[in-house]
């Protein structure tokens, strides 16, 4: 199967060879093919008629193969093909050629359908727009079009079949078309499905909707009338997504069609074609109300998304840069104060609602004078200057914080607001601490989800004919007082009436309005009127449900109250400026780096700290790679660390790096970084903060190497051996330790001096160094011994050889201060056998000394094996 990739392109993805992928196919269509065919000719067909009153399987062969890559189309069209054959002949065609040739008109509309698509949608077929859903109608028109004429051409018939053929495929695959509405990957379908608590809710919707469905087209009342049946559906429209909604849908369209095919229900009537019609237009117009129901959710929610999307970048750059911030509103006194700041303060927002008393009292008495000074002059339009204070916390700690401040001025100058970033500077005082990143989120945006009107107008009368209860509620009208009486232009403002006609060169503002949104698609904002005179902006979406004739038979329009979403756009400004503001002044080196699938790590912003700190100018350092600023064994770590954290779904990591700067120098830094993943579908970022530690660093390095090594001979210490020797025997393979001890070096070392001696010893150690393997260790344990540690030595005669040439080397003459003398070794070799652990590591050096005592007492010079 394949599914589209993360750009919304299609994603192959092989489960085994391509045979064996296209038989599954082949074998899975067929089932579905059959299956579906079976429902649409004997639930879905009268008998006197000579097509079903609408065709699924339309819709579902083109959903399949809007996700398929043509590639996968044959397999997917000979199983659907082969399925719907079969149920030709069981049914209505049971002459071979007659349903080989219906067969041949299925084939070439869902063919055409899917090529169109395909050419109009190359990343995936998503209807996230109105140009987008006329490209879709524009497909789907042709391909039925296309399988009209050729099921009229084999069957001999004339336009009244081809016109039952287009009204049955293009209402099927309209049914259908709610799928289109979310993202075509498999990924996030899957995600959509996994919503447990939905599920439960649309358990109930889609029980609420089938029994009302039943009642009213399952018996023979006549009383409660079919738009009942819409109240669940928007319902779904407005709370369970397209895909939830479009099931709904098609388990009302199946009760109904299936109980008004049995003589039941308010729409049955004679003759047939004429009760064909009729349950037609009932499900046209149950489909149209889903889908602007659906669309207008999904409209709201985008917004709804990319003000929370604001707002999630400001939470997370002051947790990075550990900042705070305060709104002043000096013509209201109102004043808001983030998360960050609160956390400055040690203090919750039911503890210390934002007061500017209580700020000033927080602040440290030495302090107080000069901050109260400064806020005193704001009401007569002076600037604040930037400032640095004491800030007291209820737990008797302190913080020191660096504010910097601005004024907002109206047109004439008067001072009409303060705003004020707060940075906690105390843990940079220290180098040893890190700095404070953890902060709370700042307050959320409203999440209230928006009520939808709808409403239908007659279009021989121009009155409301139907009103739901969300329009009730938006409106602020009653279903009796407005259906059959009013207009629709009640609802909309004198402003918006005559710009309409002024637009359209219409006269009556009716139809001015209603050109007006079919001309703009429904993308204006309107400003409508409730029953009490006030006035709210809204976005309004008109469609047409026509009458056979193709004349308009009824208008339906959706009104979505946009008031909290303009408030929510408001905020995400502000949410905006507010960002921008505590990243340009970050003391910290901070940038945000793209994470894009082709080439990750791209800088897209830098801060001036970062610019400082890498010796670099603002342009110098857009579209480099982080990873470039880095020395080379860095950037590799960094890429692998980055993969990892993407890999991992991962939010944040902290780590050393060496950084290269622009004047040729070199810095380490501790560099912290942060995912940002947009609600809103944007590519998911990265937040960095660099902070320079190159002076801790240095200093680590220096104190680690004179604890490992000795700083004579620059060997490895005895605690370094330890260490080594115990990695080694809990290692596989046997283990050597050479215990070497100098012989004559007292009397070198009283005859020429210490200094003399000191200068033998390191050319000791160089002789031994060069006589052993590069995996051995060679070390100083103090005075004139040294030690050798061969790991997976595999035989004593290798032990042996080393240690032979050891002595050899070292009975070579030295020339020590212009001097040259002799000394030697003797040397004691200890093996580990299979029971010796990382415990035995003294038994095992005691063994190696032993036997150098050996040698020196065998005759010195020599080679000696411990037998343990």
């Amino acid at each position: 199967m394949t599914s589209p990739g993360p750009d919304g392109g299609d994603d192959e993805r092989t489960a085994g060879p391509p045979f064996a992928r296209a038989v599954v196919l082949v074998v899975a269509a067929f089932a579905f093919g059959l299956g579906v065919s079976e429902l649409g000719l004997r639930l879905l067909r009268d008998p006197a008629l000579p097509v079903s009153v609408w065709w699924p399987l339309t819709g579902f062969a083109v959903a399949v193969l809007a996700r398929l890559r043509p590639s996968s189309w044959p397999p997917v069209l000979l199983g659907m093909g082969t399925g719907q054959f079969l149920a030709n002949l069981s049914t209505y065609y049971a002459e071979p050629a007659n349903a080989l040739g219906v067969l041949s008109a299925a084939l070439s509309e869902v063919v055409v359908i899917s090529a169109l698509l395909r050419r109009s949608f190359p990343r995936g077929v998503l209807l996230d727009s109105p140009v987008a859903a006329l490209r879709f109608a524009f497909g789907g028109a042709g391909g039925v079009v296309t399988g009209a004429s050729v099921f009229t051409l084999v069957q001999a018939g004339g336009f009244e079949l081809w016109n039952g053929f287009v009204r049955s495929h293009f209402l099927g695959l309209l049914m259908v078309s709610p799928l289109f509405l979310v993202s075509p990957g498999a990924r996030s379908l899957l995600t959509e499905v996994r919503r447990h608590r939905l599920n439960l809710e649309w358990a109930a919707q889609f029980t609420v909707l089938t029994l009302l469905t039943s009642g009213v087209f399952l018996t023979d009342q006549r009383v409660v009338p079919t738009f009942i049946c819409a109240v669940p559906l928007i319902w779904g429209g407005l709370r369970l997504g397209p895909l939830r909604a479009m099931v709904s849908l098609l388990a009302m369209a199946l009760v109904t069609t299936v109980g008004t095919l049995r003589g039941i229900g308010p729409v049955v009537q004679e003759p047939p074609a004429a009760q064909t019609l009729a349950v037609q237009v009932v499900l046209l117009s149950a489909t149209l109300c889903t889908l602007f129901v659906v669309l207008a959710a999904d409209e709201k929610t985008r917004l709804l998304r990319l003000s929370r999307a604001g707002s999630a970048d400001l939470v997370e750059a002051e947790r990075i840069a550990g900042m705070g911030s305060s709104a002043w509103d000096l013509t209201t006194g109102e004043i808001r104060w983030t998360d960050g700041l609160y956390e400055h303060l040690g203090r919750s927002r039911e503890d210390m609602p934002p007061n500017a008393e209580a700020y000033v009292g927080t602040i440290h008495p030495d302090d107080r004078g000069v901050v109260v000074s400064a806020l005193s002059k704001v009401p007569d339009g002076a600037d604040v200057p930037n400032m640095q204070f004491r800030l007291q916390r209820p737990d008797g700690g302190e913080r020191i914080v660096m504010v910097r401040n601005r004024v907002d001025r109206d047109s004439a100058g008067r001072a009409v607001g303060l705003r004020s970033t707060v940075l906690d500077v105390t843990a940079m005082r220290d180098a040893e601490n890190a700095l404070h990143r953890a902060h709370q989120h700042l307050e959320g945006v409203l999440d209230a989800v928006e009520d939808v009107a709808i409403f239908g107008v007659s279009a021989q009368t121009g009155l409301v004919d139907s009103f739901s209860r969300g329009a009730e509620t938006i409106l602020g009208w009653r279903a009796d007082e407005v259906v059959g009486v009013h207009r629709p232009t009640i609802f909309h403002s004198r402003a918006d009436q005559e710009r309409s006609m002024a637009e359209t060169g219409i006269q009556d503002p009716l139809f001015a309005i209603g050109a007006a949104l079919q001309q703009g698609s429904g993308s204006h904002r309107w400003t409508c009127v409730r029953k009490d005179g006030s006035e709210f902006t809204a976005r309004v979406s008109l469609s047409a449900v026509l009458a056979p004739d193709g004349t308009p038979q009824t208008y339906v329009s959706a009104v979505v109250d946009l008031t909290r979403v303009l408030r929510a756009e408001s905020d995400l400004k502000e949410s905006e400026d507010r960002f921008r503001l505590s990243f340009d002044f970050a003391p910290m080196a901070m940038a945000i780096v793209a994470l894009d699938d082709g080439d990750p790590g791209r800088i897209m912003r830098v801060n001036p700290a970062l610019c400082r700190f890498t010796a670099r100018n603002g342009p110098d350092l857009l579209g480099r790679r982080l990873a470039d600023l880095m020395t080379p064994a860095h950037a590799a770590r960094a890429a692998t660390d980055l993969r990892e954290l993407l890999a991992t779904g991962g939010d944040s990591t902290t780590t050393e790096r060496a950084f290269h700067r622009g004047d040729g120098g070199e810095l380490w830094g501790l560099l912290s970084t942060s995912v940002v993943r947009p609600a809103d579908g944007r590519p998911p970022y990265l937040i960095t903060m660099i902070e320079d530690i190159t002076a801790r660093m240095q200093l680590t390095e220096r104190l680690r190497h004179e604890a490992s090594h000795d700083p004579l001979t620059g060997l490895p210490n005895r605690q370094v051996l330890n260490r080594r020797l115990g990695d080694a025997l809990g290692a596989p393979g046997t283990v050597a330790v050479l215990y070497v001890d100098l012989d004559g070096f007292k009397a070198v070392n009283d005859r020429l001096g210490h200094a003399a001696g000191d200068d033998l010893l390191v050319q000791v150690a160089e002789r031994i160094a060069g006589c052993v393997r590069g995996s051995d260790v060679v070390a100083r344990l103090g005075g004139d011994e040294f030690a050798v540690l061969l790991p997976r030595v595999g035989y004593l005669e290798t032990a042996r050889a080393i240690g032979e040439r050891i002595v050899h080397t070292l009975a070579e003459p030295f020339t020590v201060e212009g001097s040259s003398c002799r000394i030697g070794a003797s040397i004691g070799i200890a093996l580990s056998g299979p029971q010796d652990t990382p415990d035995a590591v003294p038994h095992l050096l005691n063994a190696a000394d032993e036997a150098m005592y050996e040698a020196k007492r065998a005759g010195r010079g020599r080679v000696e094996v411990s037998g343990r």
